[in-house]
């Protein structure tokens, strides 16, 4: 009987040496080393303006799709860029999957979004929803636009980095490779497109499937009337255990954007921030003052109009330099990893009263 079933078991495969996840283990340390040595402040100066398809930009970290040796920062989860817009100007004209935030640091225009006007001047966010047809405008009467500007990394984990360009900066020329590569880029956009007018979802919720019809509806809707302008000037200044905050974009606030929380804050002359540390990596955009960060015990020097990169889950306090005039700063985190159960923040120490 025995003999029997041994005759019916089969012979075990051979099993080769699989290295992929010692190697993907690998990568990750060598890459996590090599991140550890790149600055987590870079200098206004030391990025220069480029002039691309859409808008003269600096970009102070790129999108992370390419390898970590040519990162700037240690920073996944945003491309940080800034982009200038002159007297009488305007931006390309283009729409993609990736939302997009502008912090004005100094100018007044409008920006058009699915054909609507809004206003926005220094001080102020406005948002670009997902798959939102957006163009800036600067006043003639305005100094050249300066618009502070973030695009989560995650649409180009999910794929959805198709652009499709409508119109071209003015001050750009393209060669016909340029053309050729945007006529590629305006077929692949128009072939997942879909979203360009809110549909109608037509009566009861009967089963799950209906709801996922109605989810459709529903978030197109919201694209095309979510709040577009965050006024700074109308936001109230708090003073929290971190000091003092005036909140732009919170979970709790109504707005255009789901991947972000941003806030302006004022550290006072000779004074600190609390401390604490979050999951989400963060951004500072340096609007006045001196002073350095403190991150995970390393000090970080800045200055007005430095960019402050903090990596994921770092300890961070901040510390104005200067004895008699406040530092500003605004400050923006990553909102998706609330998304995937990383969000909230551990505080340590109260900013002082």
């Amino acid at each position: 009987m025995i003999e029997r079933e041994m005759e019916r078991m089969r012979e075990r495969e051979p099993v080769e040496r699989d290295l992929h996840y010692e190697n993907v283990i690998r990568k990750r340390f060598a890459d996590e080393e090599y991140l550890a040595n790149l600055p987590h402040v870079i200098k206004y100066d030391s990025v220069p303006f480029g002039q691309n398809i859409q808008a003269r930009v600096k970009s102070f970290m790129g999108d992370a799709r390419g390898p970590v040796d040519t990162w700037k920062a240690p920073f996944f989860s945003n491309s940080v860029m800034e982009q200038i817009v002159t007297p009488g100007s305007h931006s390309g004209k283009h729409r993609h999957y990736m939302e997009a935030l502008f912090y004005i640091i100094e100018g007044h225009g409008y920006c058009v979004h699915d054909e609507k006007k809004y206003l926005w001047e220094a001080g102020d966010i406005f948002c670009v929803p997902t798959y939102c047809i957006h163009q800036r405008f600067c006043d003639p009467d305005s100094p050249p636009a300066r618009l502070f500007f973030l695009i989560p990394s995650v649409f180009t984990t999910l794929g959805l980095t198709a652009t499709e360009p409508i119109e071209i900066h003015p001050d750009y020329k393209p060669t016909e490779q340029t053309l050729a590569l945007m006529g590629a880029d305006k077929r692949l956009a128009e072939k997942l497109a879909g979203r360009t007018q809110a549909p109608k979802f037509e009566g009861e919720v009967k089963n799950l499937y209906d709801g996922f019809r109605k989810q459709f509806a529903d978030e197109v809707e919201w694209r095309l009337t979510c709040p577009q302008i965050v006024q700074g000037a109308k936001q109230p200044w708090e003073d929290t255990a971190m000091g003092r905050i005036k909140w732009l974009l919170h979970p709790s606030l109504p707005s255009g954007l789901r991947c972000f929380i941003a806030y302006v804050q004022e550290i006072p002359p000779g004074g600190r921030s609390g401390k604490h540390l979050h999951v989400s990596e963060e951004v500072h955009k340096i609007l006045k003052g001196r002073g350095y960060d403190m991150h995970d015990g390393v000090r970080w020097d800045w200055e007005e109009e430095d960019v402050v990169f903090i990596p994921k889950h770092t300890v961070h306090q901040h510390f104005n330099a200067d004895p008699k005039n406040p530092a500003l700063f605004v400050s923006i985190l990553s909102g998706v990893y609330s998304y995937i159960g990383h969000g909230g923040i551990e505080h340590l120490e109260d900013a002082p009263k």
